[in-house]
């Protein structure tokens, strides 16, 4: 959590009592937590041994349908959409180095931060992901290659292979800002980020053409393995696809460099923010304070500028995504164990990644949902006077936060059912997978065992995190 959502969260909490990640009443369960991890933790269980009764080898193709939709209606609702992007593109700029400096004020860091990284993302997993039709940068830089002549189609011959880290390593970036710096609660920062990355899409579009964005641009990468878990994906301009959620984790796709670190990201960003929140972290925070061993690196860190609370949490953040990341590594070696085969570990590590990703949606809804339905609302009023100039375009320049809009209990709820729901649709996900790989059930049953014992333990490990506030 950075310090604004913290100092907004500290301003709501004046008259109310601490709870989970909300703004409500405190939350009691009406029964012990030792049950509540029990239940969640058998319920991913049966629901392995539920895939391995009702699924067969030939079951595990992809299922979908495709809509037509009127061709003129379908380019006439894109270019819709790329031109609000650009549009809002301008005003998050215009926002960030003219409109209110402070940061529950300023439409640039409302929308940058709740808006687009925590709203924007669910509806791209939970309903259809719209990004390539609204991203202002690839329109940018594509407009840009026509302008100067520069290919855009077939254009990168020449990407270089590590091109596909930049995705990870933005994306890692991006949380680093969000969760660890105080670049994110200043607006003309955030202004400055936004221009530093529509440069490098800029530089991309023209050197490399649209597979910059399909390979490189973070932004791109992270919505587009995101929008395989919805059950809506506009496949064309003139086709709309409805399929079960999950579905498009199983289709076939060009692998792409640095797609596992991608996945394992997106699901330790939030494993550390939850943690961060928890005793687990205030012990942390106690012996790193209290070490003789490390007192003399970090008072040398001090004198040198740096701020010590960002070193241990920057810290904390890499730890955290390279546990995690070491763990997967581990359940894929496992895994080939105990099948063999002509798959190498790394080919299987990059076949059941995509695997994750319900993991992934469900713990970003479950730990962002009361911080989006409260915090998101400071976005009426910010966007009836995006610069500070007295305006009230939409009537709402004056209205005030509802706290009361989502409680402590309901937040319990929605965490229990979206954890158990993601680890589940992520044991049938992995099983269909290794069905369509292996092409024997028996070895497909096998190579699923250590993966669903390890979603048991973090369907468990999830649900203590988001306890930790309302128990404690």
């Amino acid at each position: 959590m950075t310090r604004w959502q913290g100092v907004f969260a500290t301003t709501v909490l004046a008259t109310s009592q601490v709870q989970a990640h909300g703004f409500g009443a405190r939350y009691d369960l009406p029964l012990p937590l030792s049950l509540y991890l029990t239940a969640a933790g058998m319920a991913v269980a049966a629901s392995f041994v539920g895939t391995l009764l009702l699924l067969r080898t030939g079951q595990a193709r992809p299922l979908h349908v495709d809509i037509p939709l009127p061709a003129k209606a379908g380019h006439a609702f894109s270019t819709v959409l790329g031109f609000v992007g650009l549009i809002v593109l301008a005003v998050l700029l215009g926002s960030a180095f003219f409109g209110p400096q402070e940061a529950m004020r300023n439409f640039t860091t409302i929308w940058v931060w709740v808006i687009c990284w925590v709203g924007f993302v669910l509806f791209s997993a939970l309903v259809v992901c719209l990004w390539p039709q609204i991203d202002p940068f690839r329109r940018l830089a594509a407009f840009s290659a026509y302008a100067t002549g520069r290919p855009w189609h077939g254009s990168a011959t020449n990407l270089p292979s590590a091109a596909g880290l930049m995705a990870p390593a933005g994306l890692l970036a991006i949380a680093w800002i969000e969760l660890t710096s105080d670049w994110s609660e200043d607006p003309q920062t955030v202004g400055l980020l936004l221009t530093a990355y529509l440069l490098v899409a800029l530089f991309g579009g023209l050197a490399y053409g649209e597979q910059w964005f399909r390979v490189a641009d973070p932004l791109s990468r992270i919505f587009a393995v995101l929008g395989r878990v919805a059950p809506l994906s506009v496949t064309s301009a003139t086709a709309l696809r409805v399929r079960p959620p999950g579905e498009g984790l199983l289709t076939k796709a060009e692998p792409i460099r640095g797609e596992v670190a991608l996945v394992i990201g997106l699901i330790g960003i939030v494993l550390f923010d939850g943690l961060s929140e928890t005793s687990v972290w205030t012990a942390v925070l106690d012996f790193v304070s209290n070490s003789p061993s490390l007192r003399s690196p970090l008072l040398w860190l001090r004198d040198q500028g740096a701020d010590l609370i960002q070193v241990v949490r920057t810290i904390g953040l890499l730890t955290t995504i390279a546990g995690f990341y070491g763990a997967y590594w581990l359940l894929v070696i496992l895994m080939r164990a105990l099948v063999g085969g002509r798959f190498q570990v790394g080919q299987l590590a990059r076949a059941f990644a995509g695997t994750l990703l319900p993991i992934a949606v469900a713990y970003h809804l479950s730990h962002y949902v009361s911080y989006l339905l409260i915090a998101g609302q400071l976005i009426f009023p910010a966007a009836s006077d995006p610069f500070g100039l007295g305006w009230d375009l939409f009537g709402t320049r004056n209205w005030s936060i509802d706290i009361s809009v989502i409680g402590a209990r309901h937040i319990w709820w929605i965490a229990l059912t979206a954890l158990i729901a993601g680890h589940a649709l992520s044991v049938l996900v992995a099983h269909r997978r290794a069905l369509q790989l292996f092409k024997d059930a028996r070895r497909a049953a096998l190579s699923q065992i250590p993966m669903t014992l390890a979603m048991v333990g973090l369907t468990v490990l999830s649900l203590w995190i988001l306890s930790q506030p309302i128990t404690t």
